[in-house]
């Protein structure tokens, strides 16, 4: 098995924005909001399509999957699944914010079952979002947290949830729910509203703190709602209350499940600090692995490999009793 990332002596200098607590930001029908959500989505049938497809491995199987989400969208996704129906974990992911859903052979080969979604307006879901707004994916539905389309996307990530958990029901031993960039934030957004899972693990999750990404971001999705804003600043006041909605940072204190975070030391779309916003809000066990780059192309982006390594294992074998004593590690 690989070994968690080492803590270098040379490595343990704090990190950008370590002690950073922004007050939230909720709005005050924000609880009302998402459980209201959460009803509308509980009265659509998943109505869950399965289609074997060709597997690299013969001990596994492989399905396309498409089920009906929020406002009746219907979404694609993937599951590769062991054969022997022996208990393994689950872990649910998603893609970033440049869409591209891999299909994670090498998680499931490690010896857990693995479940993928697109979420609305990517990929096989590209017809679930009929208007993207050509100011970016992120200013769609802008104009009201009920319309917006992260709302949906949340839905779609929770969905994702329930089927892998309704289809592999009795296998799952325990269930992950995994997030890199902008599958990140779903992650950490569907896990404060469902509570379901048993390990959290987000690399440099997206949409923390809302108002400091308006400063310290400088590419992705943070770069069109300041694009955006710099045509439209009279829209700004309002345009931030709806992203209110979906601030990563104002779900972190309701995540029930031990929780393991990476980040970027350096990293221009997911900057460090607001990553930090999310994690000094959490009131579980937790880990953050920092690493100096992250959304870069430089040569250390080969680091996050021993991230991965890290929580399958964690996932695999099970968390030890003293996980989140050391909070910080350095790759």
């Amino acid at each position: 098995m690989t070994p968690p990332p080492e803590r270098r002596a040379e490595d343990r200098e704090k990190g950008p924005g370590e002690n950073l607590r922004p007050p939230v930001t909720r709005p005050p029908d924000f609880e009302s909001f998402w459980q209201k959500t959460r009803e509308e989505l509980g009265k659509i049938p998943p109505a869950v399509s399965r289609e074997s497809l060709g597997s690299q491995d013969p001990a596994l199987a492989f399905e396309r999957l498409s089920f009906d989400s929020h406002g009746g969208a219907r979404v694609s996704g993937y599951a590769i699944r062991w054969k022997d129906d022996v208990p393994r974990p689950l872990v649910v992911h998603s893609h970033g914010y440049g869409g591209g859903l891999d299909h994670m052979w090498r998680w499931a080969r490690v010896g857990v079952n693995v479940l993928g979604v697109e979420a609305r307006g990517y990929g096989h879901s590209r017809d679930a979002l009929p208007s993207p707004s050509s100011w970016g994916y992120v200013l769609s539905g802008i104009e009201s947290p009920e319309k917006h389309v992260l709302r949906g996307a949340v839905c779609d990530y929770i969905r994702a949830v329930e089927v892998g958990r309704e289809i592999l029901a009795p296998f799952v031993s325990r269930t992950v729910l995994n997030g890199t960039s902008f599958a990140g934030g779903l992650a950490v957004m569907a896990e404060s509203i469902l509570q379901v899972a048993d390990f959290l693990v987000v690399a440099v999750p997206s949409f923390g703190w809302a108002e400091g990404r308006r400063i310290l971001v400088e590419e992705g999705s943070g770069q069109e709602i300041n694009r955006y804003l710099e045509e439209y600043p009279e829209r700004e006041e309002d345009v931030m209350v709806v992203l209110s909605y979906f601030d990563s940072m104002n779900f972190a204190a309701e995540i029930r499940c031990p929780t393991l975070v990476g980040l970027g030391r350096e990293d221009n779309v997911v900057p460090a600090p607001t990553v930090y916003a999310i994690v000094n809000h959490l009131r579980v066990p937790h880990q953050v692995v920092r690493l100096p780059v992250s959304h870069t192309e430089l040569p250390q982006e080969k680091l996050w490999d021993r991230f991965e390594a890290y929580w399958l294992r964690l996932a695999v074998e099970g968390l030890p009793p003293d996980f989140g004593e050391e909070k910080e590690l350095s790759v």
